[in-house]
Order: structure tokens, then C-alpha cells, then sequence
């Protein structure tokens, strides 16, 4: 037996420095806002335990046993037990009013009473449509989608025959078809209720009970249903006459038991992890997590949850940064908000660490712990693994293209044959003892195969050193891959930008051609900014800054010397220029600077001794014919951005509260907007000096709004009084 403990006595003894809590029993005690933080918990019984908000970084958690306490368990029988009471009342009262019109149009058929009496049976045979649908429906594409199929078959029906008997029967036909809507909204709703509130008692009911008493509680949960289920039925037909008794029960009790019968299956369903019922999963986990464990706000940072037993927990935690999950029991059953927790392939996972051959691009696996996890040839394409646990893991092949690895931890792992090109390692990356013979600087296409091994294979493998010096020669540079051509004026303009944009330095370290459509501007960086940051941000504004390009513009002689060099190693495919080391060629705060000019000649190849490159995807296509002739200043295209946001937000907030119908009208909302920017000074100097150095039209396509046009008219003779 577990030596149980209070919570009173365990902050007692973490205050006076015990940490070892090894198999203690804490059920039902509180813990919240509590710091145990580093604690051993392991194969302690936490059964409704309540750390709610409490620090529990790198508490060992591992073999313990979370759950609900007695009350919970109680609870949760009575919730399961009324809904199966309510699933049958539902189901009866659906089938007694389906059951109930068909046999009274036939009675009224037999004993030749008023028509309205014998077309009743049509009442029945749109109810029946109805479920017919709810039964297929709910199966393949959920209960909601199946309510509006419900829906719009029941009423397509009805506006039909609403037609035609509102022809033939006139005031009397249209009553006749409001009582066959009713009765078939009244079967819809009840069917509904019957199958939703048996799916969820199904999936409750598996999460509550272990194996050993859920023979025994099916058979008390079945034959609640029946006897609430009969018992209302009974009753109701009863009320409905002596002649409808004998014909109405075996359709009632039929149609009672596939509402049982698609309950059970949709709650299966919801099990499995179906998406079309993840909503009944949600509601049944919620509900299922009532009286067990919280950990409910907690942080959670580098706790160790491996081999526990969690059904019934509430992990809404605050931090499950690098938590571990190896071998954790009933993870699927937990109250959770985090990504990995939603999907059944992720969750599979990090209780397995076995991901070897699967695809997880482009997904949010921020902190996940894969300590020592076999991820051979799995692909994570655009996937953040940022904060990530990969100690020890075995990424042999693995793709990291465009890897989010910003303080991913690394350490002992394997990576030899990555595929690397344009991963996102920063200085916060543990990368000590990574093991590591070559690696791809890209990952193959359909029309290009090579994918840049490093080091290259007739020169072998990396050696220790070598594999030290092309980590710390990635991390102190920032390399920007372009394919096709590339607009070496817009380029200069990019990183001018950066610079101002952000605390960095750059110095031109290298530029290679490799074959016909490959360019490579490799920078160091001084600053603490983010490369990755960089990298994305740089793509995305090349692709912004492009079709703004104006050859008619003048560049520095500097700008024109760095962007003839980028041009003449862009024409001669094979030219390499790697050694530009303290050649003093610097941008920084918004200029290129540069101690001396470079001559570049056809095919010269400079290498600097152990600086391995590595390639970098732009996320755009550049166009073949693009020209080299000058540049965007960008200090002035940042202007012109900023006038053109406030522009068109003054120009939005005025629409809101003017009309802009009439001509005249519109020009009232210019006027007022003009007085404004008049009556601000700043605003006023930014928007002429946009004006003067993008132009009207550049200025007209940046502002998005129908009256950039008449503002433009408006004021486009400021720039001449100024």
C-alpha cells in the first residue's frame, strides 16, 4: 500500500529540501500554486490530485497513476446512467411518434375515415426519410452535417407537398402539412437527442471503467435504457388508443434500437479518433476528466511523464515545453489544448518516440520531447521544432528544410545524410556531440538530383573538426539561396532595409553561382537577431520589393559596386568568391560600406579553409528577364509603405463614418481626410515625401481603397509648393 501523505506534509518536507516522493499517495489533496518544482512523484498515486497553477518544472512524474477520486467516479456513473436513460426515452418517444401516424393512416385506410386520417401515413413516411438520412449521414460525415441534411431533405419534402395540398385542400392542406412538419421535427430532435446522448455515455463510459467492471456496468447501462426507453413508450401508447397498441411496438422498439445501435456506433467512431465526431470526443473527455487529476494552468516544463496511467487528467497546462510523454498510458484520454494531444498520428509519437518514414511537415511541434526517438527518414518541411527535445534522436536522412531549430536541443543526436537546406539553427541550438558524417545542402527536385553532399564525396567524411567548423561557420553566417535569376539591386536594397530594420551588421563573406540556376549570397552577421528570422524576412520582402523595381533610380557607387559583383558572379556560372573576409565590405544602418573595390574575373575560386556553405530556398520564382540597372532607395520604399498604411486606414475609418454613395460625397470624406493630414504635420512630410520619391501611382497601388484616386488629385500639388 502507497504511504499516503498530505499536502501539508509534502510542502513541509520540499521546504526543508526533500525532493524524494516516490510512491506516495497524494489522492484528492491540493497542491495548487504550489512550487515543487524538480520533485520525484514517480509511482506516486495522484489520483485526483489538484495541481492547478503550480510549478512543476522538471518534476519526475514517471509510473504514477493520475485519475479521479471516489466522487469523481460516482459522478460519472450517474452522468452515464442518465444519459442512457435519456438516450431511451428519446429513442421510444421518436419511434412512438413515427410508429404512432403510420398506423393511424392505416387505420384510417381500413375504416375508411376522413382523407386528412389516411394520408397520415405520408406524416410517417417523411419521418422515416428523415432518419433514413440521419442514419446514413451521421455515420460518414458527423452528427452536425447530418442535422442539416435532416434539415433540408425534411423541408424540401414539405414545401413540395405544402403545394399541392395547398392547391387541392386549400386552408386545410396547409394545416394538414404544418402537423406532418412538427411530427417530423419532433421525431428529427428526439432521434438527435437519443444518438447524441448514447455516443456520449459510450465514449464516457470507456474512458471511466476499466476492463474488470465494464462487463458488469454494459448490462446495468443497457438496461436502463430499456426500461426508460419501454417504460415512456409504453405509456405513450397507451394514450394513443387500444387499436394502435399491438401494430405500433415492434416498429417503436425496432426503430428504438438503431438509435441505440448508431449511438454505440458514432461513440466507436469518436473513440477511434474520427474527426467527423470529434466534437462528441471533446464533450466525453471533458465531462470524463471531472474529479480527476488538474494540472490546469501548471507549467509543466521538462517534467517526465513516462510509463504513467492518466485517463481523466485535465493537462490544460500552462507549459508542456520538452515534456516527456514516453510510454504514457491513456494519453488519449486527457483534457488538453496542446497540438500533439488532438492528433492521433502525433500523439502515437511522443509515446512511442518511434516516427521513422512519416511526413510531419509543416506542423506545430514547438518543445515536443523526442529524446532518443527513431525519426530515420522522416520529413519536417516547414515544421517548428523550436524548444524541441531531439537529444540522442536518430535523425539519419531526416528532413530539415526550412526547420524552425531555435533552442532545439540536439545534443548525441544523429545526422548524418540530414537533409539541411535552409533549417533554422540559431546560437540557441544544442548542437554539442552530434554525431554526424555528411549532410545535404538541399533537398532533391524532379529535374536536379544532386543534392549538395558536404563535404562533397571524393573528399569523404566530416572529421570532428570538420564537423565543429561547419556548425559554427553556419551559425556565424547567413546564407540566402536564390534560384533562376536573381536582382542584385533589389537584393542590396533588401538587406540595406534589414539593417535598419533590425540590431544586426552584415559583411559580405561570399557569393557562388553553382550551375545555371543556382546564386548564394552568403553574409556574416554581427547582432542578436534571429537567422531564421532573417532568412524568412529577407525572402519575403525580395518578393514585396521585385515588381517595385525602377531601373531609372540612382544607386551609390557603393550600392553599384556590391550589385556588379553579385551580377558578374551571376553570369558566369562556376565563379566563386568566398574569401571576402576583411575586404571590409559592410552594410549596416541602411549603407553598404566598403574599405576597397574587388575585381572579379570569369571562374576565379576562392575558398576559405573550412568554411562549408550551405544553401538557403527562396520561397518565390524570379522572372528570367529581370534587369540589373539600379535600385529602390529603401529607406524611401519603407516611406512609402508607412504613408500608404495611414493613408488608407485614415481613409478607411472616414468611410466608416461618412456615406461614399454619391460623387459628392465622396469628396466630402477627401476633404475631411485632407484637413486631417494637414492638421498633422508628420503625417503631411511623409505623404509628399512618398509622393516625390514613388510617384502618384506607385503611391495609388500601395493605398487600397476606392478614393486613393481622388485623394491622390487632391493633393499631388503639395509636392511642388513644398
Amino acid at each position: 500500500m502507497a504511504n499516503e501523505m498530505n499536502a501539508r506534509e509534502v510542502l513541509s518536507r520540499y521546504a526543508a529540501g526533500q525532493s524524494n516522493f516516490k510512491g506516495v499517495s497524494l489522492r484528492g489533496q491540493s497542491l495548487k500554486s504550489q512550487d515543487l518544482s524538480g520533485a520525484d512523484f514517480s509511482e506516486a498515486d495522484i489520483q485526483g490530485t489538484d495541481f492547478t497553477d503550480a510549478n512543476l518544472k522538471s518534476v519526475n512524474f514517471s509510473h504514477a497513476k493520475a485519475g479521479r477520486k471516489g466522487w469523481g467516479t460516482v459522478f460519472l456513473i450517474v452522468v452515464v446512467l442518465f444519459l442512457s436513460a435519456l438516450s431511451g426515452a428519446a429513442a421510444g418517444i421518436m419511434g412512438t411518434i413515427s410508429s404512432e401516424n403510420l398506423f393511424s393512416g392505416i387505420r384510417g385506410i381500413l375504416t375508411s375515415e376522413s382523407l386528412f386520417t389516411e394520408t397520415r401515413v405520408i406524416y410517417s413516411l417523411i419521418i422515416f426519410t428523415v432518419l433514413i438520412v440521419l442514419f446514413i449521414v451521421s455515420i460518414s460525415q458527423g452528427l452536425t452535417v447530418a442535422l442539416l441534411y435532416m434539415a433540408g431533405t425534411g423541408a424540401g419534402i414539405l414545401v413540395v407537398l405544402g403545394a399541392v395540398f395547398a392547391s387541392l385542400f386549400g386552408s386545410e392542406g396547409v394545416t394538414f402539412i404544418v402537423g406532418a412538419a412538427w411530427s417530423a421535427a419532433g421525431a428529427g430532435i428526439w432521434s438527435l437527442t437519443g444518438v447524441l446522448a448514447q455516443s456520449v455515455a459510450g465514449v464516457v463510459f470507456e474512458y471511466t471503467f476499466e476492463t474488470r467492471v465494464k462487463a458488469l456496468f454494459v448490462l446495468f447501462k443497457s438496461l436502463t435504457y430499456v426500461v426508460w426507453g419501454s417504460s415512456l413508450t409504453a405509456v405513450l401508447i397507451i394514450f394513443k388508443g387500444a387499436f394502435t397498441n399491438a401494430l405500433a411496438l415492434p416498429i417503436t422498439v425496432a426503430e428504438a434500437g438503431s438509435v441505440a445501435i448508431l449511438g454505440g456506433c458514432i461513440g466507436k467512431l469518436a473513440l477511434a479518433g474520427n474527426e467527423k465526431h470529434a466534437f462528441i470526443r471533446r464533450i466525453s473527455i471533458n465531462l470524463a476528466a471531472t474529479g480527476g487529476t488538474s494540472f490546469f494552468g501548471a507549467d509543466l516544463t521538462d517534467a517526465d511523464f513516462s510509463h504513467a496511467i492518466l485517463n481523466s487528467t485535465d493537462l490544460r497546462a500552462n507549459s508542456l515545453i520538452r515534456t516527456r510523454w514516453y510510454q504514457a498510458k491513456k494519453l488519449d484520454c486527457v483534457r488538453s489544448e496542446a497540438t500533439y494531444f488532438q492528433n492521433a498520428k502525433l500523439r502515437q509519437l511522443v509515446i512511442t518516440c518511434k516516427g521513422q518514414n512519416e511526413n510531419f511537415d509543416r506542423l506545430d511541434l514547438r518543445g515536443v520531447n523526442l529524446q532518443g526517438a527513431n525519426l530515420e527518414n522522416a520529413s519536417f518541411i516547414d515544421t517548428d521544432l523550436s524548444q524541441a527535445n531531439l537529444q540522442e534522436a536518430n535523425l539519419f536522412e531526416a528532413k530539415l528544410v526550412q526547420t524552425n531549430l531555435d533552442q532545439t536541443n540536439l545534443s548525441n543526436a544523429h545526422l548524418t545524410g540530414a537533409y539541411i537546406e535552409d533549417w533554422g539553427i540559431t546560437r540557441r541550438t544544442r548542437l554539442d556531440g552530434v554525431k554526424c558524417k555528411y549532410v545535404y545542402l538541399k533537398l532533391p527536385t524532379k529535374g536536379d538530383r544532386d543534392p549538395n553532399r558536404m563535404p562533397p564525396s571524393e573528399q569523404g567524411n566530416f572529421s570532428e573538426n570538420d564537423l565543429y567548423i561547419f556548425i559554427t561557420s553556419v551559425l556565424d553566417t547567413l546564407d540566402l539561396y536564390h534560384r533562376q535569376n536573381i536582382n542584385a539591386s533589389v537584393a542590396v536594397t533588401v538587406l540595406k532595409g534589414l539593417t535598419k530594420n533590425y540590431p544586426v551588421q552584415f559583411e559580405l563573406v561570399g557569393l557562388e553561382k553553382r550551375g545555371n540556376d543556382q546564386f548564394v549570397i552568403r553574409l556574416k552577421v554581427f547582432g542578436q537577431a534571429s537567422h531564421f528570422k532573417l532568412q524568412r524576412e529577407y525572402y519575403a520582402r525580395y518578393e514585396q520589393t521585385l515588381p517595385l523595381y525602377d531601373p531609372k533610380r540612382l544607386m551609390s557607387d557603393t550600392d553599384v559596386i556590391v550589385a556588379k559583383m553579385m551580377k558578374k558572379v551571376e553570369e558566369n556560372p562556376g565563379t566563386h568568391i568566398e574569401n571576402l573576409h576583411n575586404q571590409g565590405i559592410f552594410i549596416a544602418e541602411g549603407e553598404v560600406d566598403m574599405s576597397r573595390n574587388i575585381e572579379i574575373k570569369k571562374g576565379d575560386y576562392y575558398e576559405q579553409s573550412g568554411n562549408f556553405g550551405i544553401g538557403h530556398m527562396s520561397g518565390g520564382e524570379i522572372k528570367d528577364n529581370a534587369t540589373v540597372a539600379a535600385e529602390i532607395n529603401e529607406a524611401e520604399k519603407q516611406n512609402l509603405a508607412d504613408a500608404a498604411t495611414e493613408i488608407q486606414q485614415l481613409l478607411e475609418q472616414l468611410s466608416e463614418t461618412y456615406p461614399t454613395t454619391t460623387s459628392r460625397e465622396k469628396n466630402i470624406v477627401v476633404g475631411e481626410a485632407v484637413d486631417q493630414i494637414e492638421n498633422n504635420p508628420t503625417l503631411k512630410a511623409k505623404v509628399i515625401n512618398a509622393l516625390k520619391a514613388g510617384g502618384t501611382e506607385a503611391f495609388k497601388e500601395a493605398v487600397n481603397h476606392p478614393l486613393v484616386n481622388i485623394l491622390v488629385a487632391t493633393i499631388e500639388g503639395w509636392q511642388d509648393a513644398e
